[in-house]
């Protein structure tokens, strides 16, 4: 028999844990550490009701506390769920090696991203002694309108579900050189289409180029894309520009093999 007045408590439950998901999600790169009332002002939430859930997450270590700033930060029990989501995650555990053997033979800075709404979120970043600079942080994002990988990502998405992602995108500028033009976009992913691989300039920062290429599953669908970085100088000499690209794109065949892809 149905009993009615677990439902009022099955409702509650729900607003709480989706109250408690929207304070974490407040936290990014730009904003680290919050106060309470930051966060209360930002959600349009009760001060005291943002305090509570904010006390029960650090019960469970999901936040610091700044004790003489009262200023709150991701904690490492969120660290430690992300461990274990890249220990299960095929891709990482594919990518890592294939990605360590790029930097390693070509001196160079190697990258991989799996795609989040219309954003990329890398995973894997791996440097060497000359790159320490291109050095980007797990959980990074960048907009895939002007990202190597975003764009080869979106060169092999069904055209409606990049149409999508494009429309939905800020296209926002960070350099002069940033495309934010649909038209311009849309023929750089028939050009990546056409090579195999996504080369981008100056786009996200002045003087850095990179170069990707897509890796699939076993349904043929992008599921992420791996990428080098190097300065324009370098990647815009066709010699290295061939080079790296033939090793970005024997690196995705093969992770995409591990995942189950085959070739038509």
């Amino acid at each position: 028999m149905i009993q009615p007045a677990e439902h009022p408590r099955k409702d509650s439950n729900t607003k709480s844990v989706s109250k408690t998901l929207a304070i974490l999600a407040t936290f990014n790169e730009s904003v680290p550490v919050q106060r309470t009332s930051d966060i209360a002002v930002k959600l349009q939430m009760n001060i005291s009701t943002v305090s509570r859930h904010l006390n029960t997450m650090l019960d469970w270590g999901f936040l610091e506390r700044d004790e003489a700033t009262g200023f709150y930060s991701p904690g490492l029990g969120i660290v430690a769920l992300a461990g274990v989501t890249l220990q299960n995650n095929d891709i990482f555990r594919h990518a890592f090696p294939e990605l360590q053997r790029l930097s390693h033979q070509y001196n160079i800075h190697s990258h991989m991203s799996v795609p989040h709404m219309t954003d990329i979120v890398h995973l894997i970043s791996n440097c060497c002694k000359s790159t320490v600079d291109l050095l980007i942080p797990m959980g990074h994002r960048h907009p895939m309108h002007c990202s190597a990988m975003g764009r080869a990502l979106l060169a092999y998405m069904p055209e409606a579900q990049a149409q999508d992602i494009l429309q939905r995108s800020e296209l926002q500028k960070y350099t002069a050189a940033t495309k934010v033009d649909l038209r311009e976009i849309k023929q750089e992913l028939v050009i990546t289409r056409q090579r195999g691989y996504c080369t981008i300039f100056n786009e996200l920062n002045e003087g850095k180029g990179s170069l990707s290429a897509p890796v699939f599953d076993r349904n043929r669908a992008p599921v992420a894309a791996i990428s080098v970085s190097t300065s324009v100088h370098s990647l815009s000499q066709p010699e290295r520009e061939r080079e790296l690209a033939r090793a970005v794109m024997m690196a995705a065949s093969k992770i995409s093999g591990k995942l189950g892809y085959f070739p038509k």
